[in-house]
């Protein structure tokens, strides 16, 4: 199946799981190792103590590992749509120009006229990755759904930590007697 002229075959399924959301899952799966989960679960523990859900620290990580592991180059495809696009900007009339093989076996849509730009880029699998228009401050990312996936995971496996160490955290105050909390030490 061709979506767009672009060229990307089986991305769209009826009634079934599509080939994008298999893909998506099993990139963010393996993105997720069992030193990445412990990584998670100490960021949390530690965050818990803070009494901060999700403090930055958390955030960059999970940043950097899924621009590491699950995100598309997407830097490419845009510097060579932007070339194609100053280079449309010099026609008066709609242009419109489908472009397959950009880095990365990425493609892309672009539509220039006299008033303004606008442009997708798509994956090999055909997701839009990210979005131009001249009217709305440049260039968009869009998440695929392989990072969506990844989001959901890390943020799942954080949460149960977050929260396992917030009730250690309350057991281990209830555990001291009352006595205990109000008892001070007067001598002199």
């Amino acid at each position: 199946m061709q979506i767009g002229g672009l060229g990307t075959k089986g991305t769209a399924t009826l009634g079934g799981t599509s080939q994008i959301q298999k893909s998506a899952k099993k990139t963010a799966e393996n993105a997720i190792t069992d030193g990445f989960v412990k990584q998670i679960q100490t960021l949390a523990r530690e965050d818990a103590e803070k009494g901060i859900y999700m403090d930055t620290e958390f955030r960059q990580m999970r940043r950097a590992r899924m621009e590491q592991y699950v995100s598309p180059d997407r830097a490419g495809p845009m510097s060579q749509v932007n070339s194609i696009m100053r280079d449309l900007a010099k026609e008066q009339e709609r242009v419109k120009v489908f472009l397959e093989r950009l880095m990365g076996n990425c493609s892309a849509k672009v539509q220039s006229d006299s008033i303004g730009q606008t442009a997708e880029i798509y994956s090999p699998d055909g997701e839009v990755i990210a979005s131009y228009n001249s009217f709305g401050g440049g260039w968009t990312e869009i998440q695929t759904k392989a990072e969506l996936a990844f989001k959901g995971e890390t943020t799942m496996i954080y949460y149960h930590a977050y929260k396992e160490a917030r009730a250690e955290m309350k057991a281990a105050a209830q555990g001291r007697s009352p006595t205990d909390a109000a008892t001070m030490d007067i001598r002199a």
